[in-house]
């Protein structure tokens, strides 16, 4: 601030306007500000400058605003001293701050000084925050303990069938913290471990429901172990499951071939069985396989010409046997459509027997039919003489064996032989052996036949051929799974008969330099080969034990 002296000062001064105010005398600044206001306003005011005139009365100067723009400060004039006092004029720079407050904040200030402080507020507000801050510590404590918990679940197991029990423990990394609050809503000791499945269930962890799935799957394929096979070219292949043992597996299998190589030729190949579990798991298994190409027809035995009488039942598969070599039960076909079975004649009939090959083999023979001749005797007829000698000659448990040997023993001494009988039917040649006790060969042979029918045995007769004088029929019997001849008719100089004889033993007897037993053996079943002379007893007509 400028120091300005008298005279030299530029801008007016303010003189005291009382006139009764003592020339020189000062006031206090504080006390003369306000007096200089109220007067300053009765006044009349002169524009302040330096030609201003100077008159006895000093009028304050006009406070006068600059633009707030140029940051200009108002110019505080203080109260103007008396005449005689140095005349001086602060100015306050133009960006200086006031020194003093206002005079709202002196008051607030006192105010503020004055009010006394309130500790019993402060300390609840205090605790409040402390205790805020505890509960928030506390909330994530418990949700971090949460998230950690709930984050041992397992929500999704799959275990292989079959294999081990599920329980609650899978389905968690360790064990919760707090077990007593964990629960599941599945029994886990109900749940089929042999049935391939899932299971939906929830798992309730700290009152939380939480989805899980127990899967139950099966991915081990079948087992099985291929079994040799032994078939002919001919044939089917055999169904897969035939083929395939020791198969295993938790759920059903279906075994079906995969794969089959050409086996028509015959030979050895390896088929491949496809096992396949209820779940689609498969296995090929390999089945070795033996095939033999059959090309060997059927044997047909026991095809003969064939004599009936109208109104009589025609055996045609009477005594007619047929073999091969690898079919044990070959077809045999009987074509008889050119029979007419109610007008006397000759026929021909066709045997075709065959294997399961297609191999086959034909034979055709004669049928003559004829009327029944005067005396005819039915077979009913025969068969009843025929069982009432059979009931008398053997004893019940006999075997085969035994009862055949009395039959033909029974025959061969009860029947005496003579040179000519009736031959017109067969039944009435037999019946009259029985009748009469007398008869030729073919009455004998018959005779035989009628006792061995009732008896259940299998026979069949067989006629000498060739033959130069005369005709010889004996008997041909099926024991003990063999066939055998047997001949009961009396022969001169032989005080004996033929029992289970073989082919080659009964071509072997010779008596006289001449055999006799010349006959068809293509038309009749094999014999058996092995001798069993040794175990009969023709004396005592019995089977000694061996």
């Amino acid at each position: 601030m400028n120091k300005i002296s008298d005279g030299s000062n530029i801008n007016p001064t303010r003189r005291s306007a009382n006139p009764s105010a003592a020339p020189g005398s000062v006031k206090p600044a504080g006390q003369q500000r306000r007096p200089v206001q109220q007067q300053a306003r009765k006044t009349s005011s002169v524009p302040a400058g330096r030609n201003a005139p100077k008159t006895g009365t000093v009028t304050a100067p006009r406070q006068v605003k600059r633009p707030a723009a140029q940051g200009s400060a108002r110019n505080q004039v203080q109260r103007t001293a008396p005449d005689n006092a140095p005349k001086t004029v602060q100015r306050r720079p133009v960006n200086a701050a006031p020194k003093r407050p206002p005079q709202s904040v002196k008051k607030a200030q006192k105010q503020n000084e004055s009010r006394p402080v309130n500790t019993g507020l402060i300390m609840k507000v205090l605790m409040i925050a402390v205790a805020a801050i505890a509960l928030v510590l506390v909330g994530v404590r418990i949700y971090l303990f949460y998230k950690d918990e709930t984050g041992l679940l397992i929500q999704e197991v799959t275990i292989e069938a079959g294999t081990v029990r599920p329980n609650a423990e899978m389905f968690f990394t360790e064990e919760p913290s707090i077990p007593g609050w964990v629960s599941c809503n599945l029994n886990f000791d109900e749940v089929n471990i042999d049935l391939p499945q899932t299971i939906n269930f929830n798992m309730k962890i700290y009152g939380r429901n939480f989805p899980c799935k127990l899967i139950i799957s099966d991915t081990v394929a079948p087992q099985g172990q291929g079994v040799a096979q032994k078939i002919f070219a001919c044939e089917p292949m055999p169904d897969a499951s035939s083929c395939v043992t020791g198969i295993t597996d938790i759920t059903d299998v279906v075994a079906t071939w995969k794969e089959v190589p050409d086996m028509s030729a015959g030979g050895t190949f390896t088929a491949i069985a496809l096992l396949t579990d209820g779940c689609g798991n498969e296995t090929a298994v390999p089945v070795p396989f033996e095939v033999t190409k059959d090309s060997t027809a059927p044997v047909l035995e026991g095809v003969r010409d064939i004599e009936a009488y109208i109104g009589d039942p025609i055996m045609y598969r009477d005594k007619i046997t047929v073999t091969d070599d690898y079919d044990e039960n070959p077809a045999l076909d009987i074509d008889v459509s050119d029979v007419k079975p109610d007008e006397p004649g000759t026929y021909e009939v066709t045997y075709t027997a065959s294997d399961f090959s297609g191999n086959e083999t034909s034979v055709t023979v004669s049928l003559k039919l004829s009327n029944k001749p005067e005396g005819y005797i039915e077979p009913e007829e025969l068969y009843k003489v025929a069982q009432e000698i059979l009931d008398e000659i053997t004893e019940p448990g006999m075997t085969d064996e035994e009862v055949a040997l009395q039959i033909v023993w029974w025959c061969r001494y009860n029947i005496r032989f003579i040179l000519r009988t009736n031959t017109r039917s067969w039944t009435e040649a037999a019946y009259n052996a029985f009748q009469t006790r007398t008869g030729n060969c073919y009455s004998t042979a018959y005779a035989v036949k009628a006792l061995l029918d009732v008896a259940g045995i299998d026979n069949m007769i067989i006629e000498r051929y060739p033959y130069q004088t005369a005709t010889h029929f004996w008997n041909y019997v099926y024991l003990n799974g063999q066939w055998y001849h047997c001949d009961a008719t009396w022969r001169e100089g032989y005080d004996s008969y033929f029992f289970m004889y073989t082919t080659e033993e009964l071509l072997d007897f010779w008596q006289g330099g001449w055999n006799g037993f010349q006959f068809k053996q293509d038309k009749f079943p094999k014999s058996a080969t092995e001798s069993v002379q040794s175990r009969i007893d023709y004396k005592n007509h019995k089977i000694k034990n061996t």
